[in-house]
């Protein structure tokens, strides 16, 4: 979403041939120039959520195209993913590149939370078990060497993901069951297995069950233990 709106904000204006000088398109016009604010763009996109982005950019693409021509600007983007379940052990994650616009044959110098190797489109990440209570992210940074239609140049990608240890709070009377990371951040929308049954935590990283689980059963959160429920064992 961000790589189109920044393209459309740079070619849009040009292509529309002056027709944004117009005093009908004053608004549109002042709309293209704060989404060329790097800031401004930045804030929008946050309060985006996934599918919401996916949307608004199918929809704008489908909309410039019927006025001109797609253009879109020369971009490289890290593909990794958002969030990373850990246990005691470190991971080892492949990171690859998705390119818009570049010739074939780019390669990339990694930096950050990544194995060194020589320069490659592929890297793998090293993420450590996050330590205490604090939240903590692994970075990357790819500087990749490449050409546009012949032309050399670099262009800069950079990614982070967050590391979650997981950590199950489960109720005195052993029905209700809070997910949640080592910050306290609620894992929403994860799986949390209670022995062999599987749930998705609902808002708040909650799972409320009809029947209390039977104590000593182990907790899994995305597959990672998160320890056993307490109590005496039957």
């Amino acid at each position: 979403m961000g790589h189109l709106l920044r393209s459309l904000s740079k070619h849009l204006p040009g292509q529309l041939d002056g027709l944004l000088l117009n005093a009908r398109f004053t608004d549109g016009a002042a709309a293209l120039q704060r989404l060329s604010d790097p800031a401004h763009l930045e804030r929008a996109l946050v309060r985006m959520s996934p599918e919401e982005a996916g949307w608004l950019a199918d929809v704008l693409t489908e909309r410039w195209r019927q006025v001109a021509d797609l253009q879109l600007e020369p971009e490289v983007a890290i593909v990794a993913p958002d969030e990373l379940w850990m246990g005691a052990e470190p991971v080892r994650v492949p990171l690859s590149l998705a390119a818009v616009g570049l010739d074939d044959g780019f390669e990339a110098l990694w930096e950050g939370a990544v194995s060194q190797a020589a320069p490659s489109p592929r890297a793998t990440l090293l993420a450590k078990p996050p330590e205490g209570t604090t939240p903590e992210v692994a970075r990357v940074r790819a500087q990749v060497r490449a050409s546009v239609k012949g032309q050399r140049c670099v262009l800069v990608a950079q990614a982070q993901v967050v590391l979650r240890r997981p950590s199950v709070v489960v109720s005195d009377d052993r029905r209700r069951f809070l997910a949640q990371d080592q910050a306290g951040r609620p894992a929403v929308g994860c799986r949390l297995e209670i022995g062999t049954d599987v749930h998705v935590t609902g808002p708040g990283g909650l799972v409320d069950l009809e029947a209390p689980a039977s104590p000593g059963l182990l907790l899994k959160v995305e597959g990672i233990p998160a320890g056993r429920i307490p109590g005496p064992r039957p």
